[in-house]
């Protein structure tokens, strides 16, 4: 899990990470996503994730409870599946975003891998933290 707070209302930060294609600003690696379909981000619409020319991610929006709480799924080309949920909270002036995934599906040959990856943490997602406070601090 990742916290941050942002100096920013939590309606303008809500609505800046229910874009899932804004993400792509904040990833710690150079990635593209994109929206399959046109319109505001609702439960149901999904994305395609990932570097130019590789193979894409498939992003599911699974949840959204307005000026809370999104949830997305995410399928890998490489069978892992992930469960990520960001949620925001008044804090003070500001805005406290919280950012938890966890690994719901992985090939059991890679399955020591598991371990790896949470012991990577926080180390790019504390990168994305910084860029997305950076991003909408600025944006005014």
């Amino acid at each position: 899990m990742v916290t941050v707070t942002i100096n920013a209302p939590v309606e303008k930060v809500f609505e800046a990470i229910c874009e899932l294609t804004r993400h792509a600003n904040w990833a710690a690696a150079d990635i593209e996503i994109k929206a399959d379909q046109e319109g505001s981000p609702a439960v149901g619409h999904t994305f395609s994730s990932g570097k130019a020319g590789g193979k894409a991610d498939r992003v599911t929006i699974t949840s959204m409870t307005p000026n809370e709480s999104i949830g997305f799924h995410v399928v890998m080309p490489n069978n892992w599946e992930l469960d990520w949920r960001m949620s925001v909270t008044p804090d003070g002036d500001g805005t406290r975003v919280e950012r938890k995934w966890r690994i719901t599906k992985i090939p059991w040959y890679l399955a020591p891998m598991k371990l790896l990856v949470a012991a990577a943490n926080p180390g790019p997602e504390g990168k994305m933290a910084r860029k997305m406070k950076s991003d909408l601090e600025s944006s005014g």
